[in-house]
């Protein structure tokens, strides 16, 4: 395991400034900052002495780690979390990663250097291994991916995708298009997996080719356009909130009726969803809940570091609108 003379001998600085990089003492100077936080990233090395110092002293702060806070379910989940830790005395510091990874590392140590008494972390990706060696007390939150070794909290994705696919399906849909971000996180995996579920349970097959990953960005509505135009489906079926604000794009750029020609179910709901026309049938995830629970487990974790890691996946429910009509 390396250790902070790695760590200097690598930035080639010393011991001091890596310690004053990573614990919030002495003024560091950019340059020197970065080179210390390269060599961490490089060498994987986790900085016990934080967590050490975190063990002594509690802070009543919280550190709040997002992928990108400008998207309505995030900074949802933002509120949420805030609103309940308000009530136990809490305050909270709020970085959001930018769906970067290497940005995300660093914004964790530089929570952990305000010595916050927690971390609730939704992670860039599904490898979050950097995180269960901090030291710090975490839950993850939403995409817990596939570690058994820190609380969790998120919602069943399949459970979910299997019940929003069955909603199209008895309205007689058939073509379904599945619209995703991006297949490598374990959620958006979890969505597709109860969306086949449903298929081959209505003696369906289930074509790979019909879902189609849009990326993560807001605008990409090419691979929504390009698909719609190659499969002609009847209904879309969008992963994420902001998948549907592109299938709407989508629908409204080739010109079909809406809903009459393409129905669309989304995944989320915000006011948005009622100010579209038509109004969007959608997968509801609670965000109040997640957030107070993600709390609650945090609080729980920071009391008692002994106990086992717990998992809970929360139900969602289906709004039922204006956007899926009957095949």
């Amino acid at each position: 395991m390396p250790t902070i003379k790695d760590v200097a001998k690598l930035a080639g600085v010393s011991i001091a400034t890596v310690s004053n990089t990573l614990n919030g003492g002495r003024y560091v100077s950019p340059p020197l900052r970065s080179a210390v936080l390269s060599a961490v990233r490089s060498l994987g090395y986790v900085p016990n002495g934080v967590a050490r110092s975190l063990r002594r002293r509690h802070t009543q702060t919280l550190g709040f780690l997002v992928p990108d806070i400008t998207n309505p379910f995030f900074s949802g989940l933002v509120k949420a979390v805030e609103r309940a830790a308000r009530k136990q005395g809490y305050q909270v510091l709020l970085s959001s990663s930018e769906e970067n990874p290497e940005l995300e590392f660093d914004l964790t140590l530089a929570l952990a250097s305000r010595q916050v008494d927690g971390l609730i972390a939704v992670p860039t990706g599904d490898s979050t291994e950097y995180l269960e060696h901090l030291g710090l007390p975490v839950v993850l939150l939403d995409r817990i991916g596939r570690s058994e070794s820190l609380d969790r909290i998120g919602v069943n994705n399949a459970q979910a995708a299997q019940t929003g696919t069955e909603y199209l399906l008895a309205q007689g849909h058939r073509r379904i298009l599945l619209l995703v971000s991006t297949l490598e996180l374990a959620n958006i995996r979890e969505r597709v997996e109860g969306y086949r579920r449903a298929l081959e349970a209505a003696h369906l097959p289930y074509h790979p080719e019909w879902v189609v990953a849009c990326g993560r960005e807001a605008n990409s509505v090419e691979a929504a356009i390009t698909a719609i135009q190659t499969h002609r489906p009847t209904a879309l079926f969008a992963a994420t909130n902001r998948l549907s604000l592109i299938a709407v794009r989508a629908i409204r750029h080739l010109r079909l009726a809406f809903p009459e020609e393409i129905s669309l179910l989304g995944f989320d709901d915000f006011e948005w969803s009622t100010l579209l026309e038509p109004y969007l049938t959608t997968v509801v995830q609670p965000l109040e809940a997640m957030g107070s629970t993600a709390l609650e487990l945090l609080l729980a974790r920071i009391k008692d570091n002994d106990h086992p890691p717990q998992t809970l996946l929360l139900p969602c429910e289906l709004a039922v609108r204006q956007s899926v009509a009957r095949a």
